[in-house]
């Protein structure tokens, strides 16, 4: 899809985070994505759904083609574990403490990083579009610098964009402010230097709590809030997993970005969806 030129519009990206955690998020997403809702969609190879969804998503998508209508991107994976499958998984709090001191040891990170690459490389044929972090991981200390050195060896001619955590200057939720502050500001300047490019803006942060109307409520606040370049994180799924804590919200999710509402939400705010590629692209001299 993609943005309109119509001046006074903003661009976004909706990034469906969790694409293959379970069959629900695997529908749901591509049926969001088919129906111009999902414009990314960032993907946990560790699960076991994974070859299996690499395979569901639309074909211009899986093969990245220039016209795609969606991008697909790693969620670097460090907290969950996957019936044994993840060799390398630590707690959040454990793994934020870890990092904030320098205490992680680096040979079991490379190794998370490479299997994940490698996961994501194998079913889809090619690299990611980006590279986001399930719990925001990618971003932390030490795995910040691992991330981006494996990102430099394995594509130095087509460096993956990187999701930045940072909110607009509008949304004050102390939650996205925390998640920001745990290595947003370092990122995008190790990013920088090495050439990468990042997103500018993220919405989406809230407490996972499924009362319909109250997610209206953000969305109409952070669309006010989020200027040209935002990304809008999502978790949606097409159906209820009881194992998973955040199920009812990823049903809630599904719902409202699916909604004819959400299409007359977006066009009274003036945003034309796109992908993160396209948004980080420059702009060609005219003729």
């Amino acid at each position: 899809m993609k943005a309109a030129a119509t001046p006074g519009t903003r661009r976004w990206a909706v990034c469906a985070d969790d694409y293959a955690l379970d069959g629900g998020a695997v529908e749901g997403i591509v049926d969001l994505i088919e129906r111009g809702r999902v414009t990314a969609t960032s993907a946990l190879v560790d699960s076991p759904h994974w070859p299996g969804a690499a395979s569901a998503l639309p074909d211009d998508v899986r093969r990245g083609t220039m016209e795609r209508r969606a991008d697909v991107g790693l969620h670097l994976n460090l907290t969950q574990s996957f019936g044994g499958k993840s060799s390398t998984v630590w707690s959040l709090p454990e793994l934020i403490a870890r990092c904030a001191v320098h205490a992680i040891a680096r040979a079991p990170l490379r190794a998370a990083i490479a299997r994940q690459l490698d996961a994501f490389e194998n079913a889809l044929g090619r690299g990611p579009d980006y590279i986001d972090g399930h719990q925001h991981v990618h971003q932390f200390a030490i795995v910040r610098g691992e991330l981006i050195t494996a990102l430099m060896q394995r594509y130095p001619r087509h460096l993956p964009w990187l999701r930045s955590t940072r909110p607009p200057t509008g949304v004050v939720d102390p939650k996205a402010r925390t998640i920001s502050a745990l290595g947003d500001r370092r990122m995008r300047d190790l990013a920088l230097a090495a050439h990468f490019r990042t997103t500018r803006y993220l919405v989406g942060v809230y407490d996972f709590e499924a009362r319909l109307e109250t997610y209206w409520q953000r969305l109409m606040h952070w669309m006010d809030a989020g200027p040209d370049g935002t990304v809008l994180m999502c978790h949606p799924a097409s159906r209820m997993d009881p194992a998973d804590p955040i199920t009812s919200a990823r049903s809630m999710e599904y719902a409202a970005l699916g909604s004819s509402r959400f299409l007359e939400a977006l066009a009274t705010a003036r945003i034309a969806l796109t992908t993160g590629t396209r948004l980080l692209t420059p702009a060609a001299p005219a003729a």
